[in-house]
């Protein structure tokens, strides 16, 4: 849903008018305020890993994405949040010639100068820095780098954006719990364990896997070999 969309859900169950509010209106720079908490309240939820906030480098709007003869330091997307697995070094045909595997910055002490590797420094707010050991060479000198990255959720600026959140209808009930609270209205609880449903049903669903890749392997220690 677009913000547009939100918000003429939310006002329209907050009113039940026909008539939305314009940008400039009091009432939709705090819808857009409201929006955007509940955007960041489901990116954080329950330290929930969200299908939708997982991204690559290679489809990311910036940082450095190639590689350079002699280049050591790399910037990540403004983005990222988080990152895990291998850094891969693709060539021309999008084929990985080298795979080089991230160690926290804290075990960089104990890893051989000759060894090949990667770490991550930086943060969320500064961003992060891909220090990449050996010094890449001129055999894969222009190679593509690419990772996957778990991302920043996107927050509502215009009436166009979008956010990842997959039900929009957290983000409008969410909105309206908050509007109530404020206005001390007691239909904040009726808001808010809606709020709720919604968040519970996005995480049942995210973390379920698909139909037929279950995210988790099922329990099979009480059966018996063969049977």
């Amino acid at each position: 849903m677009t913000f547009k969309e939100v918000f003429t859900a939310y006002y329209t169950a907050y009113r039940a008018e026909s008539e939305v509010p314009d940008s400039t209106d009091d009432e939709y720079i705090t819808g857009m305020r409201f929006a955007n908490e509940a955007v960041n309240y489901w990116s954080n939820y329950e330290n929930t890993y969200w299908k939708e906030l997982f991204k690559t480098l290679v489809g990311a709007d910036d940082g450095d994405k190639l590689i350079v003869t002699g280049k050591t330091t790399y910037e990540c997307p403004s983005d990222m949040r988080e990152v895990g697995g291998f850094v891969k070094i693709l060539n021309s045909d999008a084929v990985a010639v080298r795979n080089i595997p991230i160690v926290e910055p804290q075990d960089v002490q104990f890893m051989s100068a000759s060894s090949q590797f990667c770490y991550f420094t930086g943060d969320p707010t500064t961003g992060f820095i891909l220090n990449i050991n050996l010094v890449p060479g001129t055999s894969i000198n222009g190679g593509q780098i690419n990772y996957v990255y778990y991302k920043k959720p996107n927050l509502f600026t215009t009436d166009t954006d979008t956010s990842e959140v997959p039900n929009g209808y957290f983000i409008v009930n969410r909105m309206l719990a908050n509007r109530f609270r404020v206005s001390r209205n007691p239909y904040y609880n009726s808001a808010l364990r809606d709020a709720e449903n919604d968040i519970r049903t996005m995480q049942a669903d995210n973390n379920s896997g698909s139909w037929a890749n279950p995210w988790k392997v099922s329990d099979r220690s009480g059966t018996i070999w063969g049977a």
